[in-house]
């Protein structure tokens, strides 16, 4: 039908059909995401062939209609209900399964139901307009309290007061007992920072380890399983068009690829910048209904509902990743053990040059993804993920019931109770581009943020720690003391160690000589001990990213670090006034011409 249109060529046809072959998606599908045909045009054809009406969904006549159907009903099957006709229900369908089964759902209540085509952009669009309110609802308290961090945000009078509490319970102590207080702060200090020594440096003998051919392999995935990216954007005007050109690179088949940009109701500026730029047919803009907290989970909360593949995964606006990037993620799943829920890829910056603080982000991040994420995957701890080239089975997804939309780390969040439900985290040496934030300020908002969202995660999860405990284990459960406990503690007492460096200088220390000799040289070893360790993981991380260049630049990374006290302070500030305010960064300061 189509061929004698003229709407496609007889070779159209034939690279369609070499395809079905290959990869078993409807011929339909592949010419639309070739580019051969518009899917409205797909869907015209289609009416004709399924003998039934084509309609265009808008706006229903009978709204009791829509809500007797109901958002989860239209949502599962992607139908939408047009109106009555002589008592027969018009209902629009993308698919005729979808219909069927729609069908089977309501027959009862409708009696006489009939079908008319739509495409699935159509019907969602119809779905996203008519429950704006219950889609927002939903998107933000879809994780149930008891792992969700909103009670926080809920409670702001008795976490105020509690915060003036311990602080003025702290402030006395320090008064009437200066010495042994800081005794106790110093032992702490010292205490986190070798068991943080101890967790690097297993991690670095584990990172190191060729990984063992696993013995169980996923067989439930499909060689070329149907793909889903969602690319949360607020406020990145200026960012469409190098982002479709990066995205445009990827090599997996398109027809199995969707790619959602999602973009909040409000944000005008991005919205009217996708809407100008030339989008291919497999990526499209989903716009977030308008809601609260306006956080990145809430928009994934929301797009997954309208994610149609077997593996969901992320990206952020500014990435540029690997061409081949999703073919080697389906690759680890499939040669990973079936309850491997997340596959997380390495993160890299691409303007590594711009500045010093560029070159300290880089080393930072080529230490934690190189060395110390994947040597905690082989540990079998808890893995806190990052925020992008992260992709999920959608099976483990739904079974985590989403993102808690209220948490400033939604990605650490997320990895711990992946481990809570019984998943394995692996990683992938498959690279996405990212931009350095090399500004101070910027990067100090940056940092607060992930810190805050640190403190945050903790108090989620450590609520109720005895079945935390029994969730993870005694191994995760120390694990995460050390990685998030230890993490705040570590930049917030900071300057309470670094003040020794004082009287190893010859300068006064008001409590040094009052302290034993061995406790001074145990606070010299673990200085020393750090940052030797620390030299070393980024010292490998650099040579396995292929950035020995700025090998030089290792030793002024004490000097970088010390960006993060003020991000740690900044943070628990926040964590007491606004526990769920996100602090966003701004992309697309430093783009090269290459990643435009």
């Amino acid at each position: 039908m189509l061929v004698d249109a003229g709407e496609i060529s007889v070779q159209d046809l034939l690279n369609a059909l070499s395809q079905h072959k290959k990869l078993g998606v409807p011929l339909g599908k592949i010419l639309v995401a070739e580019g051969s045909l518009s899917e409205s045009r797909l869907y015209d054809f289609l009416a004709r062939q399924w003998e039934t009406p084509r309609t265009f969904v808008s706006n229903p006549e009978h709204s009791d209609l829509v809500d007797t159907v109901g958002r989860a009903l239209c949502l599962e099957h992607c139908v939408f209900p047009v109106g009555m006709t002589d008592g027969v229900l018009e209902l629009a369908a993308s698919t005729r399964e979808g219909f069927e089964a729609a069908e089977v759902d309501l027959q009862d209540h409708f009696g006489m139901i009939m079908m008319s085509a739509a495409t699935p952009c159509e019907e969602q669009q119809a779905i996203n307009r008519y429950f704006p309110d219950e889609l927002a609802q939903d998107a933000a308290l879809r994780l149930p309290r008891g792992f969700s961090c909103r009670g926080l945000a809920e409670c702001a009078r008795e976490r105020h007061a509690c915060a003036i509490a311990l602080g003025l319970v702290f402030l006395g102590v320090l008064i009437a007992f200066p010495q042994e207080t800081t005794v106790v702060l110093t032992l702490i200090s010292i205490g986190l920072s070798l068991a943080a020594a101890a967790l690097k440096t297993a991690a670095l003998f584990a990172s190191s380890r060729r990984e063992a051919d696993s013995e169980v392999i996923d067989q439930e995935l499909p060689d070329l399983p149907a793909v889903s990216v969602m690319v949360p954007l607020h406020r990145e005007p200026d960012i469409a068009k190098a982002l479709v050109n990066r995205l445009s690179k990827l090599t997996y088949p398109k027809s199995l690829l969707e790619v959602l940009l999602v973009v909040e109701n409000n944000d005008v500026e991005t919205s009217n910048s996708l809407s100008l730029a030339e989008l291919p047919p497999w990526m499209r803009m989903l716009i977030v209904p308008e809601g609260q907290p306006k956080t990145k989970p809430r928009a994934l909360n929301h797009a997954m509902r309208f994610c149609s593949g077997d593996l969901i995964g992320i990206y952020d606006a500014e990435d540029a990743p690997d061409p081949n990037q999703i073919e080697t993620v389906v690759n680890k799943f499939r040669s990973s053990p079936a309850d491997t829920g997340c596959v997380q890829g390495i993160l890299q910056f691409y303007n590594p040059t711009q500045n010093w603080l560029a070159r300290c982000f880089t080393m930072d991040y080529a230490a934690w993804f190189r060395v110390i994420l994947p040597g905690i995957a082989r540990l079998g701890l808890p893995v806190p993920l990052g925020g992008t080239t992260l992709f999920l089975k959608r099976e483990a997804l739904e079974k985590l019931v989403g993102w808690d939309a209220h948490n400033v780390t939604e990605d650490a969040d997320l990895g711990l109770r992946l481990h809570r439900l019984g998943y394995r985290t692996a990683l992938v040496e498959s690279v996405t581009g990212e931009e350095a934030n090399c500004m101070p300020w910027r990067w100090i908002r940056q940092r607060s943020r992930w810190i805050k969202g640190y403190m945050v995660t903790y108090w989620a999860h450590m609520r109720q720690p005895v079945q935390f405990f029994k969730d993870v284990g005694l191994r995760g459960f120390l694990g995460v003391q050390v990685l998030f406990l230890g993490t705040i503690l570590h930049f917030i007492t900071a300057p309470l160690l670094w003040s020794f460096w004082l009287a190893y200088l010859g300068m006064p220390h008001p409590y040094f000589s009052t302290m034993p000799n061995w406790f001074l040289w145990t606070i010299a070893g673990s200085f020393l001990m750090s940052e030797v360790l620390g030299m070393i993981i980024i010292a490998k991380a650099l040579l396995k990213a292929k950035r020995a260049f700025l090998i030089p630049w290792i030793p002024t990374m004490s000097l970088y670090f010390l960006l993060a006290v003020p991000a740690g302070f900044k943070a628990a500030w926040e964590f007491v006034r606004a526990p769920v305010y996100w602090d966003k960064t701004d992309h697309g300061h430093s783009l090269p011409p290459d990643k435009i």
